[in-house]
């Protein structure tokens, strides 16, 4: 799949790896809720993850143009 950047030690790689740490803790809240029934919780923090991990790539990829 291309991602708009290649991975390695440098900038975009960094950037995408930071927003991936941020989701992976989104997710791990998310595991918590659902563990504790609360479906809405499940829900949003799903969405947020998916969503910072989203937007680590894009960033990523404005970041490598430059």
């Amino acid at each position: 799949m291309e991602i708009g950047f290649d991975l390695g030690a440098n900038v975009p790689s960094g950037v995408l790896a930071l927003h991936a740490v941020i989701a992976v803790v989104f997710l791990g809240l998310a595991g918590v809720n659902g563990s504790n029934g609360e479906l809405i919780g499940l829900g949003i923090y799903l969405a947020m993850a998916g969503m910072i991990g989203l937007v680590g790539v894009m960033a990523a990829r404005i970041v490598a143009r430059r």
